[in-house]
């Protein structure tokens, strides 16, 4: 399946979307972000596809959102008035992306090699699952250009690394290697580059494998208990394992294992019948 320069296919219960515009190092700009916004409602509304993968061809994940795109207001207008235009368009954001891809009610695992600055971060940091190249470099360089993170990157950074490392990238506009964002929390995984993609695809497959409904309400509670106090949080976890623990993919899943229990239990009885002193097995 091909929407303009962002490509997917599927595998196994895993649809891969890969950003293929290497020569401007993968930026974002409005074909890019159409391409990964009807590559997230494929996802979302096909129960086949049990995880997405976001990956990016060549050796940038993504410099970030194209300069030369409406994504950005026209500089021959004064302020205000470009802002204006550049809001009525509805051109100027990349939050509904960004919203989309948490919204979905299942895992998104983006992939990383190279650089992956700006919006490409941005993109990243709405993903619930990072995992990196010994080549990826983070950084937010919006503060050079006398700007900020403008597409949801400076809220979801601060929840995921907090305030001290979100300082670093974001004010400081310093830059993180592999394994210093491994260490603050920022990506899940590293590995070599050349064992990546191996990794990634075991990954993948092994989400896949998990009961879509758990997954889907654990992602769920997660992204509320966030936002909540601990009771509140505590009540939303109660409410999510009550409404699994009465269905029918929970309750399948228990009885299977109490068959082999039983059946284990009965192998376990007879052998030790079977050694006990003086037992005539014949």
């Amino acid at each position: 399946m091909t929407s303009g320069i962002v490509t997917t296919d599927i595998s196994d219960g895993v649809v891969t979307a890969t950003i293929r515009r290497p020569a401007k190092h993968n930026a974002i700009d409005l074909a890019v972000a159409d391409g990964l916004c009807q590559a997230v409602r494929t996802f979302g509304a096909d129960p086949a596809m049990r995880v997405m993968a976001i990956r990016s061809e060549g050796p940038y994940f993504s410099a970030g959102a194209d300069l030369h795109s409406p994504l950005f207001p026209d500089p021959g207008l004064p302020g205000a008035a470009a802002f204006r235009r550049w809001y009525r368009e509805g051109r100027g954001s990349l939050h509904p992306l960004f919203d989309a891809i948490e919204a979905v009610e299942k895992p998104v695992v983006v992939v990383h090699q190279g650089p992956c600055l700006g919006g490409g971060l941005e993109l990243s940091l709405a993903c619930d699952f990072r995992i990196a190249g010994r080549s990826a470099l983070y950084g937010l360089p919006e503060i050079a250009l006398g700007g900020l993170p403008g597409s949801g990157g400076i809220s979801r950074l601060t929840r995921i690394v907090g305030p001290h490392w979100a300082r670093w990238l974001v004010i400081a506009n310093m830059q993180m290697t592999a394994e210093q964002a491994l260490a603050a929390g920022l990506v899940h995984e590293v590995h070599d580059d050349d064992l990546l993609d191996g990794a990634a695809t075991r990954f993948c497959r092994h989400l896949a494998a998990l009961p879509p409904e758990a997954v889907a309400a654990g992602k769920l509670t997660i992204e509320l208990a966030t936002d909540l106090d601990r009771a509140q949080g505590r009540n939303v976890e109660r409410l999510a394992v009550g409404s699994l623990v009465m269905g029918p993919e929970y309750r399948e899943h228990v009885a299977s294992i109490r068959a082999r229990l039983s059946s284990r239990n009965a192998e376990d009885g007879l052998n030790r019948m079977t050694r006990s002193p003086g037992h005539d097995a014949s």
